[in-house]
């Protein structure tokens, strides 16, 4: 039975991960091993590592790498460093056949770094993908260089590694794991409106924005505008925080003094998936730059206004506005997504949704794979030299 470390770090790879991981830890081939911490194990984010233990999925290991003032990009690379010794001791007390990951988050690099030297194959979903406005981009490929197996969301990801150089028979597209439970998700929390602290039935806009690496206007700026897109809905906002980058601190600060000013705006530090996705289901529009507005969105019919370079090179449905981060450009794309036309001409159709993703993760897991044939790994280059 080989033994895989599933590793989750932050809300937005845990979305992703839930799904994969109960249904491994229901697999009687699989000997699940999860480690879980960084974000989760914040105050500032929720302490969702709760959230994982009502889930009903066990914790192997907790790491806390991360601590509640880091915010600039030394203090985030001190992090790093903290991530790296504390998952050298996690994995070569666990020794696992496997390490399973998902996504682009810097947090991951530690874990592939250090699997690598530990010569543990690592299985890491999520590469191939584009999103140019953001240094996510660049660690996403860093990950798949670091990686033995790849699955990926869309097939043309699974392309894009095979041009990268990747063997083909490394490469396998799966979908996008998170979307397979959006329905029982919406289903499970008819009452979001109460939960959220809304009147029954009220309009409300769901609002995700992060802050974004590659982009001309400085942090302070793009908080800035977008709460002056803030000031323009007159609709009750549902206004969650930041992810763990660079900046976020400000963010979520500058988030805080807007939601007290604002009887309007409710904030949420962590919303948890079954919530979040039960909200985007019920959402007038969603407003921000946020991976979920590309990925999960087009599922829900849900007309999202994408502000700015984040997601900027990424794959998404016809449910989505993208706009500059410029106040009338944001005005313009609201106007657009907020028109009854557009919603009623929207298709539902998803490109992340593919058949069985879950069960082609786990017999990727479940294969009997030549461990030495997969650290060996050969670069098929694309020059034709040898």
């Amino acid at each position: 039975m080989p033994s895989a470390c599933f590793v989750t770090l932050s809300r937005s790879d845990y979305a992703s991960l839930r799904p994969v991981a109960l249904a491994a830890l229901a697999d009687p081939a699989i000997d699940l091993r999860l480690v879980a911490g960084g974000s989760h194990a914040l105050a500032r984010y929720g302490n969702t590592l709760q959230q994982i233990e009502a889930d009903g999925l066990p914790l192997h290991a907790v790491t806390t790498f991360l601590r509640e003032t880091d915010d600039t990009p030394a203090e985030l690379a001190a992090a790093f460093a903290r991530a790296t010794a504390e998952f050298t001791r996690i994995l070569t007390e666990q020794r696992p056949d496997y390490v399973f990951i998902i996504g682009d988050r810097w947090e991951m690099l530690a874990v592939v770094s250090v699997a690598s030297m530990l010569q543990i194959p690592v299985v890491h979903h999520s590469g191939g993908d584009i999103t140019q406005g953001s240094a996510d981009n660049q660690t996403r490929y860093a990950l798949t260089t670091l990686s033995h197996l790849h699955l990926t969301a869309l097939p043309e990801h699974r392309d894009r590694l095979l041009r990268m150089g990747e063997e083909a028979w490394r490469v396998i597209a799966t979908g996008e794991p998170a979307l397979t439970a959006l329905a029982d998700y919406a289903q499970a929390s008819p009452d979001i409106h109460g939960r959220l602290g809304l009147k029954p039935g009220e309009p409300f806009v769901l609002a995700t924005f992060h802050p974004t690496s590659f982009d001309t206007a400085a942090p302070v700026r793009q908080v800035e505008v977008f709460l002056q897109a803030l000031d323009g809905i007159t609709n009750a906002v549902v206004l969650t925080a930041p992810n763990p980058d660079a900046a976020s601190e400000l963010f979520l600060t500058k988030f805080r003094d807007y939601a007290a000013a604002h009887p309007h705006v409710r904030l949420y530090e962590a919303l948890g998936a079954q919530n979040y996705y039960a909200a985007m289901a019920r959402a007038r529009y969603m407003i921000g730059n946020s991976s979920s507005g590309m990925w999960e969105s087009a599922s829900f019919r849900l007309p999202v206004v994408n502000i700015g370079p984040r997601q900027q090179g990424r794959v998404h449905g016809d449910n989505v506005v993208n706009c500059g981060l410029e106040p009338a450009a944001i005005a313009a794309a609201i106007a657009e997504a907020t028109d009854p036309a557009f919603r009623a001409g929207l298709d539902g159709r998803n490109p992340y949704v593919q058949p069985d993703t879950v069960t082609r993760i786990l017999d990727c897991l479940k294969h009997p794979w030549d461990r030495q044939r997969l650290l060996a790994k050969h670069f098929v280059d694309p020059l034709g030299l040898r």
